[in-house]
């Protein structure tokens, strides 16, 4: 009996020392829990939400700025400062990194000498307004390992050390503030644009009637191709600065600055009146990582990342077509023919006209209807595709217009137009095998090779085919 009462009453002390173990663990967890939470919370400098800021105060070195969102545009403007454009990127940036601003460390308590020391006796300040309360917090100097800024906060006389990845984009100066785009309004439409490599003009381009044409460094019929024109004023829109410069430079500083001969002028004009001219040094693309840059128009220096300048690059040929002229089959009601030469080995003289109405599927050659035929209306389209896609060989910038007659004329494409207009293409000999090409009459500079009338899947020999296939569909 006595053995029972000793081992019952070991039992309730084990069961009292895991109990005040567990309790005892247990407090122990909750008391690191709470000091984790309010060492973390003494870190937590600010906590709002980026979205709800509508006003911010900031003192730099340079200026002090007062920004806030316009009503009307919900867009950031600076309302202390006249006419300064600024950076909305960097603004939203901004209110992003300084919503959740949590420190490494807190360093304790600071004093005037101290204050200096780490920068914050005069430090870059940003005031948020957010919901009817401010939040403030001050950027110092950065660590001489670089790793993190002092920073201290509205209310508090502790200084922190915070992640230079975070303060970084809170160490606000001018530049990073200014609007860094060269197009100051992409709301208004280019009417002009032009590259000069040197002493060459590579292209001006001008709009006239609604469309692009070329007036240096020639004017020929061939069309420009409007979608690498309207992708070229999309890169200028979006050309976004490095880094800024120099400013306030004038012609009589252009030596200074090697802009008085730059490897490239790049001009372009917009239809509120705004002229932008600059000047480019010489520069490798291929080992050449930023590239000086003037602004005549503001004296400004601008710094570019190369790889933002491959538009610089270009050949005159690269906003061309590289067909002579190309009509949409439902574009065209008539078409004729007319070729005189060779074609495997054969000599041809041919004369044909076709009728195309392309809405009711109706087609005819010489008057005689072949609509009936899939594999004649299927080969008249591949014959059409490779009229219409007749593609030159190279420019010839410095050709002289040639004096011919009709009976040189060895390929003439006659085109007829719904809106009842009537266009050529006319190929006139140059030298064995190469034509010169007339558009409309007009000398465009271009040649073009035998090859690409006769071989496979060519001009003539989608003629040859579409003959045979309208014959066929006629027996």
């Amino acid at each position: 009996m006595k053995r029972q009462l000793i081992l019952g009453l070991v039992l309730v002390l084990l069961v009292i020392i895991a109990a005040g173990t567990y309790f005892f663990i247990d407090h122990f967890q909750q008391k690191q829990q709470q000091d984790a939470e309010q060492k973390a919370a003494a870190l937590q400098l600010t906590s709002f939400n980026a979205d709800n800021v509508t006003k911010l105060e900031l003192h730099t070195t340079e200026q002090d700025y007062t920004i806030e969102i316009d009503d009307e545009t919900k867009n950031w403007t600076v309302t202390n400062v006249k006419d300064l454009k600024i950076n909305t990127y960097y603004i939203t940036a901004l209110c992003s990194y300084g919503s959740t601003l949590t420190a490494k460390e807190d360093l304790g308590t600071t004093d005037n000498e101290t204050l200096a020391k780490y920068g914050l006796d005069d430090p870059v300040s940003i005031t948020y307004d957010v919901d009817d309360t401010s939040y403030t917090v001050y950027v110092g100097k950065q660590t001489s390992t670089g790793e993190y800024f002092y920073m201290m906060k509205g209310g508090s006389d502790h200084v922190y050390l915070v992640d230079a990845n975070v303060a970084g984009y809170l160490d606000v100066t001018e530049t990073q503030l200014r609007y860094r785009y060269v197009v100051q309004d992409s709301t208004s439409d280019f009417c002009r644009i032009m590259l000069q490599n040197g002493d060459d003009i590579v292209y001006d381009l001008s709009m006239e009637d609604g469309s692009w044409v070329m007036m240096q460094p020639y004017q020929i019929p061939i069309s420009l191709d409007s979608s690498k024109i309207s992708s070229l004023v999309i890169t200028i829109q979006q050309l976004e600065i490095d880094d800024f410069g120099d400013e306030g430079v004038t012609q009589a500083d252009y030596a200074e600055y090697g802009f008085d001969d730059p490897g490239f002028v790049f001009e372009f004009e917009q239809v509120d009146g705004t002229k932008t001219t600059l000047l480019f040094e010489e520069y490798d693309p291929l080992v050449t990582s930023y590239v000086d840059c003037l602004n005549v128009e503001t004296g400004e220096v601008l710094i570019f990342d190369s790889s933002y300048l491959s538009f610089l690059q270009a050949d005159t040929d690269d906003y061309l077509m590289n067909t002579l002229y190309a009509p949409g089959i439902d574009t065209v009601t008539d078409m004729t023919i007319q070729y005189q030469g060779s074609y495997n080995d054969q000599t041809l003289d041919i004369e044909t006209s076709f009728t195309i109405d392309s809405e009711n599927a109706t087609y005819a050659c010489n008057g005689t209807d072949f609509s009936g035929s899939e594999n004649a209306v299927a080969a008249f389209r591949e014959f059409f595709n490779a009229a219409s896609n007749l593609r030159y060989e190279s420019i010839e910038k410095n050709a002289k217009e040639p004096i011919y007659t009709e009976e040189d004329v060895a390929l003439r494409l006659t085109y007829t137009l719904h809106d009842e207009t009537v266009h050529t293409v006319e190929l006139v000999p140059y030298q064995e095998n190469i034509y010169w090409a007339f558009i409309d009459g007009e000398f465009s500079r271009v040649t073009i090779r035998q090859k690409t009338l006769s071989n496979n899947g060519n001009l003539l020999d989608c003629y040859t085919t579409l003959m045979e296939a309208i014959a066929s569909a006629e027996s």
